[in-house]
Parts: C-alpha cells; structure tokens; sequence
C-alpha cells in the first residue's frame, strides 16, 4: 500500500513539474505579453513582440507598447539577447511621473532573462522634477503571455 502510494506521488509530482516548468531552451516567442510592474499604480502596458526586420537575427526581438489608458505613452524598440538576457532601451515621453498630468522624459533600460521572463526596470532621466537635478530609478517586472 505505501509503495503504491509512494508510485501515485511521485507520478503526480513528476506530471506536475513538466506542466510547470519551461523548457530549458525557451526562446521568447512572438506574441502580445501583459508587463506587470510595481513602477505604477494607475498604469499598465502590453507588449507585442515580434521578430526584428530583415535580415534576420534570433538573438534580436521588436517590442511595441501599448498604455492601457489613452493619456499615457506609446513606446517601441529593439530586444537584443545576450547570454540569456535581453535589453531594450527606450525613450519615454512620460517616463517620471511628477503629479497627475506632470511628466518628464525618460531613457529606460529593460533586462529579462530569457526563460523565467522577470527583469528590472533602469529608468534615468535628465531633469527632475520642477527643475530638480538629474537621476536614476529602478523597478522589478515581468512579462506574462497573453
């Protein structure tokens, strides 16, 4: 009885881990993403993903994004992989929220590991707020498929 048992969770576990787990070469594919960042409270971004023009390079994706509310920014660019990290770096119009309807332009940086698809966020910018000096500010994400 405990050996059958024992044979049950075991073919359990083992069933439920090939569910879950990617696969061990997983190549970001070509589709829209949802963003999931703590960097805003009242916003948020899909990404469509696709592969870069012509001529063809597997280590290069283009990213569109898309605001979910209409008073933020577009923004798209070119993911480049490196051992097993893509980067995109961007321009954002609305980058540095200062207060509702105040915003300052923004170079971020995303970095993503190519198969569990979590990174971070380097946001930097020239001016501050109201003039203030110039800085840096960081963020986690990760990018769910839709």
């Amino acid at each position: 009885m405990k050996s059958m048992t024992l044979a049950i969770a075991t073919a359990v576990l083992t069933a439920a881990a090939g569910v879950a787990a990617p696969p061990a070469q997983a190549m970001m594919q070509p589709g829209n993403y949802d963003v999931n960042t703590n960097r805003y409270e009242r916003a948020s971004w899909t990404w469509f993903v696709s592969a870069c023009p012509a001529p063809v390079d597997t280590n290069c994706l283009r990213v569109s994004a898309a605001p979910r509310l209409k008073f933020y920014a577009y923004y798209d660019g070119y993911a480049h992989l490196d051992n097993g990290t893509y980067t995109l770096t961007v321009d954002v119009p609305d980058g540095l929220q200062c207060l509702p309807g105040y915003a300052m332009p923004t170079r971020d940086t995303y970095t993503w590991n190519e198969v569990t698809q979590a990174g971070e966020i380097n946001s930097v910018y020239d001016v501050g707020c109201f003039n203030g000096p110039p800085g840096s500010q960081f963020w986690t994400f990760a990018l769910q498929r839709l």
